[in-house]
């Protein structure tokens, strides 16, 4: 890879582990979730990648089946350094630093949709689109045999669901703490969601879900992936010396459509030549 691409790559990694996130103004309004052994939140993951350096760097997913866990392609590829992690630590319903109730699973099976890997240059506009991945568990978590349903919801059902809610593991709070919060779905389109939910990093990769009109049920219609940043280029309200963003922008995350819906419950499937998802490392 010659010298400019790689450069290119390093801004783009740099500004996607930087922009999954934003508070957005008046006020930050995350709650701390205390009751991470109770459904829906036992099902959240905190989740610790390593690359080989005997470092954990963090995310969040969530558990939509005993031995599957739904979170962000960056999450799962490094853009940078061009591969996945050597293996990814899933701890669902973590409560502080030490208390993990249902303690860990290690995986290194993993996979990510091919157009978000192979795109051809690395601020490809599309890419954002395909910015979701699973992780593939050698066994269930005892315990947990409740999941959140997913669904590819229509527009209608979207406007009609009212409040949207993000739960997840800002790095800006106590290690292994969850934060959540709920707020209006203020825009979609065929692929994206948008939102004043607060995040911070480490948020990437939280399911979004809202109670689905009719049943009620809790039901995850995206992805978080991304955020909003000042016109330096830094974060909104996460770090010190920073200020909230002003109304009116919005983070926001991959749709669950019918597409994406498909890839994830069936990762290996092929349509065409080539299948969409790729397993990893």
């Amino acid at each position: 890879m010659n010298f400019r691409l790689q450069s290119h790559f390093d801004v783009l990694n740099r500004l996607t582990d930087q922009a999954d996130y934003a508070l957005v103004g008046p006020r930050d309004n995350r709650i701390h979730e205390i009751r991470t052994d109770r459904f829906p939140f036992n099902t959240v993951c905190h989740i610790g990648r390593d690359f080989g350096n005997r470092r954990w760097s963090g995310c969040t997913g969530v558990l939509i089946r005993p031995r599957v866990v739904l979170t962000a392609g960056h999450c799962v590829y490094n853009l940078r350094r061009g591969r996945a992690p050597l293996r990814i630590r899933v701890v669902p319903g973590r409560a502080d630093r030490d208390t993990m109730p249902c303690g860990f699973i290690l995986s290194g099976h993993y996979y990510a949709p091919r157009r978000y890997i192979r795109l051809p240059h690395p601020r490809h506009p599309d890419r954002r689109y395909f910015d979701y991945g699973i992780i593939i568990l050698p066994r269930p978590f005892p315990g947990i045999r409740k999941f959140m349903d997913i669904r590819a919801l229509s527009d209608s059902e979207l406007r009609d669901s009212d409040l949207i809610s993000v739960a997840g593991y800002p790095g800006d709070r106590p290690r292994g703490t969850m934060w959540r919060h709920t707020e209006n779905l203020r825009r979609i389109t065929s692929r994206r969601l948008f939102y004043t939910v607060d995040t911070c990093p480490g948020h990437s990769g939280s399911p979004v879900w809202c109670r689905a009109p009719g049943s009620g049920k809790r039901t995850i219609i995206g992805i978080h992936t991304s955020g909003i940043v000042d016109p330096l280029g830094r974060s909104y309200g996460c770090k010190k010396g920073t200020v909230l963003a002003p109304p009116g922008l919005l983070n926001s995350g991959v749709r669950i459509n019918r597409e994406v819906l498909a890839n994830i419950r069936h990762p290996d499937r092929q349509t065409g030549v080539l299948r969409p998802m790729v397993r990893l490392p």
